[in-house]
C-alpha cells in the first residue's frame, strides 16, 4: 500500500475510467472535468502503491492491478442487492 489513505470515492472515478476508455469519457459520463478524474486516478493508485492503468493517445490501457480490482470496485461502487 501507499501512503496516502485510500478515499473509497476514488473508486467511482476509477470505475467510469475503465467504462469509458478515457479520461475525457470518464468526465463527460461523470459531469466534472478530465483533470479531476486525472487527478482521482493519480490519487488511487498512490494509495495502492502501484499504476493501475497505462494513459496514452489512444485512451486508457488497464495494467494486472486495474484489471483485479475492476471485479472488486464494481461490488464495492454498486453492490447488489442481498435476496
Amino acid at each position: 500500500m501507499g501512503t496516502e489513505k485510500l478515499d473509497w470515492n476514488d473508486l467511482r472515478y476509477f470505475l467510469a475510467a475503465v467504462r469509458a476508455g478515457t479520461l475525457a469519457g470518464a468526465a463527460r459520463a461523470l459531469g466534472v472535468k478530465h483533470s479531476t478524474v486525472g487527478r482521482r486516478l493519480s490519487a488511487l493508485e498512490r494509495a495502492l502503491g502501484a499504476p493501475l492503468m497505462v494513459r496514452g493517445e489512444h485512451g486508457l490501457q488497464l495494467r494486472a492491478l486495474g484489471k483485479g480490482l475492476v471485479p472488486q470496485a464494481e461490488t464495492i461502487v454498486s453492490p447488489k442487492p442481498r435476496a
